[in-house]
């Protein structure tokens, strides 16, 4: 009975105890809405420390991971347009080729058929053309009327558009048409310049027009790294930046890159940005498809950079205490970037000389 007396006299202490403390601290507190007021003869002043921010040079850097791909159109797949049997290969892996450079040589049915629509065409062109020019002339000469003239002039019309269409048809495959003989095989071409890096033709295969690419050749002087950026280092990257770029091939060997794109859309599950940085690649220390550690360099600008200790943080946003005369202080909210462990860059809420809390803010934090 006595122990249990004693229990409920030490609780009645500590809660007046707790109660003085928790005036006391009232007494030195004046809270309203996001400004705080504290008393000139409070102890905690003397916990505080006030900065004025200041403008600093800043250049953001952070890293993330990357892909190495072909630059945009410096890649060709060149695969057979129609089905048939391989002739002749003109390339092997390695080589360098020019724009046009045969590739293989295809003989096909359906390519002869192609052709043998062109002479046509053509023949029905110049027949056409020529059945023109005499009703012309027999029009004049009244021996014909002008019905059949404008009938020879629409069939005319017809022809040398069917003309132009088979043309077009021998340009897509970069045929010559001057050239061009009945029977004659397919010529495929390479397109762009560069190096084959891929290969598989067998001579004597009969390959159909679905069978994929036989030959890829790429301009690899260059490439592009796909870098994916998260949301909140967006404000550090801008166009023309410069870039480093490691692999685990070569750890030690720095390749230099610069921003050529940044992305539009974000990424709904990672919550990032496909940023493409564009690297020389003349020494080929990068390959299709690595995995690189990307570390961005953003130019120098100025900033507002605050020690972590000054921001606090709600749920749904960051904030700091901005001194407005000895003892009030109003609450700021803030947008922040993290720059180090113990350093952040203030992107926006803060100008330059206002006075904010760097030490202490923890007491004020009611």
């Amino acid at each position: 009975m006595h122990k249990q007396i004693e229990v409920f006299v030490f609780v009645l202490l500590a809660a007046a105890c707790s109660n003085n403390e928790t005036t006391k601290e009232a007494a030195e507190f004046s809270i309203a809405g996001d400004t705080i007021i504290v008393k000139e003869d409070s102890p905690v002043l003397k916990e505080i420390i006030v900065r004025e921010t200041q403008l600093q040079d800043f250049s953001a850097e952070f890293r993330t991971v990357g892909t190495v791909r072909p630059v945009s159109g410096k890649l060709a797949e060149i695969s057979p347009p129609f089905a048939g049997r391989i002739i002749k290969s003109f390339v092997g892996l390695g080589q360098q080729v020019s724009a046009g450079s045969p590739v293989f040589e295809l003989g096909s049915a359906d390519f002869y058929e192609v052709t043998k629509a062109y002479f046509s065409a053509r023949s029905a062109g110049e027949l056409a053309r020529m059945n023109c020019n005499r009703q012309k002339d027999l029009e004049a000469h009244g021996v014909a009327s002008r019905k059949e003239l404008e009938q020879a002039e629409n069939e005319a019309h017809v022809a040398a558009r069917e003309f132009e269409q088979a043309e077009a048809t021998l340009k897509l495959f970069n045929i010559d048409a001057a050239s061009l003989q009945t029977g004659q095989a397919l010529t495929v071409v390479s397109p762009i310049p560069g190096e084959v890096i891929k290969s598989s033709m067998t001579i004597g295969d009969y390959v159909k027009e679905d069978a994929g690419p036989l030959a890829v050749v790429a301009d690899l002087s260059q490439v592009w790294v796909a870098a994916l950026v998260k949301e909140k280092y967006f404000g550090s990257i801008r166009h023309g930046d410069r870039v480093e770029v490691y692999s685990n091939a070569y750890p030690d060997k720095v390749i230099w890159g610069t921003i050529h794109y940044a992305g539009e859309m974000l990424d709904e599950e990672t919550r990032s940005l496909e940023v493409i940085v564009e690297c020389n690649n003349t020494e080929r220390w990068l390959k299709l498809g690595m995995f690189c550690e990307v570390h961005f360099l953003s130019s120098p600008a100025k900033a507002i950079l605050l020690p972590s200790s000054a921001v606090m943080q709600k749920p749904d946003h960051d904030y700091v205490l901005v001194e407005v005369s000895k003892g009030v202080y109003i609450r700021r909210k803030v947008a922040t970037e993290s720059v180090t462990p113990d350093s952040v860059r203030i992107t926006g809420g803060l100008d330059r000389g206002e006075r904010v809390v760097t030490k202490g803010g923890i007491f004020l934090n009611r």
